[in-house]
Parts: C-alpha cells; structure tokens; sequence
C-alpha cells in the first residue's frame, strides 16, 4: 500500500503529526487556561475544555515519542550521536514530567476551585505560581521541540541548545510571575 514512500518518510510524516497534535493541544489549553480565568472563575465547562486539550497533548505525546522510536530504528547509530536529537529527548521528558504534574496535581487543584472567586482564594495565590510556571514551560518546551524537529541540523551542541532552552524557558517563567496577578486577577 505503501510502496511509493520510504519507511523513515512515513515515520516522519507520523511523527510531524504527533507534534502537530501535541504542541497543539497544549497552545489550546494554554489560551484556554487564559481565558478562562478572565473572568476570575473557572466553570466546569471550561475545565472540560482544558482537559480535552490536555488528552490531545498526551496523543500527541504518544505519537510523538513511538514514532520516535521507529525512526532512531532505522538509523540508531546516526541519532543517538546527534546533540540535537539529545537535546530533543531531553526537552521531550521535561514535557511528559511537567504533563505529569499539571495533570496529576495543577488539574485537580483547578477543580477543587470550580466557581470560586480565584482571587478571594488564599489557597489559590500560594499554587498560582507554580500554574504559572508549569505552563510557561509547556509552552517553551514544545516550541523548542517543534523548531528542534523543523530543522534538519544545527551547528550548535548539546550543551549549548540546552542552555539556550533553559535561559529561554526561565524567561518565560519570569514573565509568567510578572503578569500573574493582573491575568488572574490577584490582588
């Protein structure tokens, strides 16, 4: 069926998908997020919502990381001497670590906040900032994930990609503390 297309396209081609899907879902769910607590309040619905951008990221993730997998298959040696696709696993685990803990901690906490004046929380001032950070670094995360997998090679090492992701990523972080209060509303 598929004899016109070499095997490494058609994991490529898989591949690009599952990061399509996934940074994708995670841009939602971010914009989402935020305009959600425009109002101050997050809704059931609006939860809903997030968490469906949520399943999209981890679908995304899934696909991502097993086609992953059949594509080092077909040149082992050739990847794992890439900085860049070293780079690029790292960033991808820093991803499934943070999914982790937005989905299993941040999620339930959003939850237990349903209908409440966020900014009347107490509660909810003292775990707003590691919301804030959490999503700052989804979002650096799959940018650089996405741009890591754009490009066809990069004349920079590991440590250097590294270390511009985590300047790029504490950046963001900052920004993300620095308008906390008026994008959610705190006072």
């Amino acid at each position: 069926m598929f004899d016109f297309i070499e095997t490494k396209t058609l994991y490529t081609i898989i591949h690009v998908f599952g990061a399509i899907i996934g940074a994708g879902g995670a841009f939602v769910s971010d914009g989402m997020f935020f305009d959600t607590v425009k109002d101050g309040r997050v809704t059931k619905r609006e939860l809903d919502f997030m968490k469906l951008g949520g399943r999209f990221v981890w679908i995304g993730l899934f696909v991502l990381v097993i086609s992953g997998i059949f594509l080092v298959s077909t040149n082992p040696s050739y990847y794992l001497a890439s900085d860049k696709f070293i780079a690029k696993v790292v960033i991808v685990g820093i991803i499934l670590i943070n999914g982790i803990i937005f989905h299993s901690i941040h999620i339930p906490y959003i939850r237990n906040h349903l209908g409440i004046k966020l900014s009347e929380s107490i509660t909810f001032h003292k775990k707003s900032s590691a919301i804030v950070l959490s999503g700052a670094l989804s979002f650096v995360s799959w940018v650089f994930t996405v741009i890591l997998g754009s490009l066809r090679a990069v004349p920079y090492n590991y440590t250097e990609i590294l270390s511009v992701y985590v300047v790029c990523a504490m950046l963001a972080m900052f920004v993300g503390l620095g308008i906390k209060r008026k994008i959610l509303h705190l006072k």
